[in-house]
């Protein structure tokens, strides 16, 4: 009998997402398009996508996954250098993160966070290819172009993503941990000598900081909820209070309208959810496998714990979406994309089983048979 829980808990979370998106969008979506569900549609259209991607990963060869790591690595660094270049983006708020084509726009560094578990997954799996200075070739470059974007916190959640994989992967611990001094060093160079970035930590600090003011309406959206929340369509702090509501402050928008125990409820799904990744990737046939499955629990924990503290005022506001729940194509498209591999895992897994099994009771019967022990008289 297969194991399906990791499709139920993919899809309550992303119905759960489908469902707030829908709540909380409306008067974002009256303002800038006149079209109260534009943002739900969207989201529609790529759960849809997210769905097809799903099934697609389930079914993939994961020798064909191998062989084309290393492609799908160097295009998304491709991408990320295409994307800087203002002939081919937009400048929004300030940063260039996106392809936009109309209808559809494409984050390339959502896309660098599928494409780095699966390439680091393939070069940590051999010792040969396991070493310090093999992380540190392949993991400056796409990071510092996703600095430039300007976008530093996916640039960290990556970095610490791939280091995490490379630890599990049986890493040498002392320069590792040299390299994480490193890592920390220059990420804190980086914010403070920017003055938004520094602007963002004061906020935490500074109640009387301008910045502070959206993450005070998030407490403020988290603490009226109360227990049990307001009601499904009752928030009041999505009215232009909250920052990027849909997205980064949908879990604000959740702990209003169906308070602590609602919110927390989405908290342990997305535990769940990880447990159950970790799970597969302990059963997984081979170390490929298992350090591509821990390297999605690893993605997704990793992001949902700094949108989720990012939303109850311990780190500044990020930009980092829920996985899931938050709208958003890029990001979607490629979780989904991602757990589908992670499905694929959970049927090889299940399938070499079955074959160790068939296998063993053939033994046992070729051992125990008549003609078999005739053949030994």
């Amino acid at each position: 009998m297969k194991n399906r829980n990791l499709i139920i808990l993919t899809g309550l979370l992303l119905i759960i997402g489908l469902l707030f998106i829908s709540l909380s969008s409306i008067s974002q979506a009256v303002s800038a398009t006149s079209d109260k569900y534009y943002f739900i549609k969207k989201q529609l259209l790529w759960s849809s996508f997210g769905i097809i991607s799903f099934i697609i990963a389930s079914k993939l060869k994961f020798t064909f996954i191998k062989k084309n790591a290393s492609i799908l690595y160097y295009l998304c660094v491709v991408l990320l250098i295409l994307v800087l270049i203002p002939q081919f983006s937009n400048l929004t708020l300030g940063a260039r993160r996106w392809f936009n084509f109309g209808f559809i726009g494409i984050q390339p560094s959502e896309i660098f966070k599928l494409s780095a578990v699966i390439f680091f997954a393939k070069i940590f799996q051999n010792e040969p290819t396991r070493n310090l200075k093999t992380l540190i070739v392949y993991l400056t470059i796409p990071i510092v172009l996703i600095v430039l974007e300007p976008n530093l916190s996916t640039a960290i959640l990556t970095t610490a993503m791939v280091i995490t994989i490379y630890y599990l992967s049986g890493a040498e611990i002392t320069s590792l941990f040299i390299f994480c001094v490193f890592v920390v060093a220059a990420s804190t160079l980086l914010i403070f000598t920017s003055p938004y970035r520094l602007q963002r930590l004061e906020s935490l600090v500074d109640p009387n900081n301008s910045s502070s003011y959206h993450s005070e309406q998030m407490i403020l959206a988290l603490s009226s909820g109360h227990w049990t929340g307001k009601g499904l369509a009752n928030s009041d702090q999505k009215y232009s209070y909250l920052p990027e509501v849909s997205t980064d402050s949908i879990l604000a928008v959740i702990g209003e309208e169906i308070g602590f125990i609602g919110a927390t409820a989405v908290i342990i799904l997305f535990l769940f959810l990880i447990l159950q990744i970790i799970k597969i990737g302990q059963n997984a046939p081979d170390p490929f496998s298992s350090l591509l499955v821990f390297g999605i629990a690893l993605w997704i924990g990793y992001q949902s714990l700094i949108n989720i503290a990012a939303v109850v005022a311990l780190v500044p506001l990020t930009g980092i979406p829920l996985p899931l729940v938050s709208y958003g194509g890029s990001s979607l498209i490629t979780v989904m994309f991602a757990l589908g591999l992670v499905q694929n895992v959970q049927y090889q897994s299940v399938l070499v089983y079955s074959n160790s099994r068939e296998k063993l009771k053939n033994n046992h019967y070729h051992r125990h048979s008549p003609h078999s022990r005739h053949r030994a008289h």
